[in-house]
């Protein structure tokens, strides 16, 4: 063996073995698992963003939302934060569709709802956090930059949803932060 040649296997030995340390030690820069919501369901689709959403309603759950879908296929959403009137008050439901690998409305996007009217009201503080936990968890799971988190009225002229009450720029700066701190 030439000595360029055992120089060169010495050099790639060297960098694979870094690489193999580095994902042992999970030095990834999004964690990937967590235990309360099933984000590990084995998802082909790559999911571009995160698109929020309310159900314009005081009152609700996902059951509710999927009986008022029925005819089109169900809840248009993969996930809905409950506020304590049909679900308990910060209680993140996953729909079938997330289950199933199925788009809602916006097909690059997982759609989350918030049940409340936000146009005249503020989340409650359970779905705030709850809220906050899904982003960072979904966010980290699906490799989804922070900066691709976004209410629908900003990807949808005319539309006033999820409500004067959800500060979309505050949420994906408060995400970036929580992303960054990983």
């Amino acid at each position: 063996m030439r000595l360029f040649d055992f120089l060169l296997v010495t050099l790639i030995t060297a960098a694979l073995a870094s690489v193999i340390v580095v994902f042992r030690d999970d030095a990834m820069p999004y964690p990937v698992r967590h235990p309360d919501v099933a984000l590990d369901a084995p998802h082909a689709r790559p999911w571009a963003g995160i698109m929020i959403h309310s159900s314009g309603t005081r009152r609700g759950g996902l059951a509710t939302i999927e009986k008022a879908h029925a005819t089109h296929g169900g809840a248009p959403f993969h996930f809905v934060i409950g506020n304590g009137t049909e679900t308990p008050d910060g209680a993140v439901e996953e729909a079938p569709r997330w289950r199933e690998d199925r788009p809602g409305k916006n097909p690059d996007a997982i759609e989350v709802c918030i049940v409340g009217d936000l146009e005249r009201e503020r989340m409650t503080k359970r779905q705030d956090l709850a809220l906050r936990d899904l982003l960072l968890r979904v966010c980290r799971e699906k490799m989804i930059p922070a900066s691709e988190v976004y209410a629908e009225s900003e990807k949808r002229k005319g539309i006033a949803c999820p409500g004067r009450y959800f500060d979309a720029a505050g949420t994906r700066i408060w995400l970036q932060a929580a992303l960054g701190k990983q």
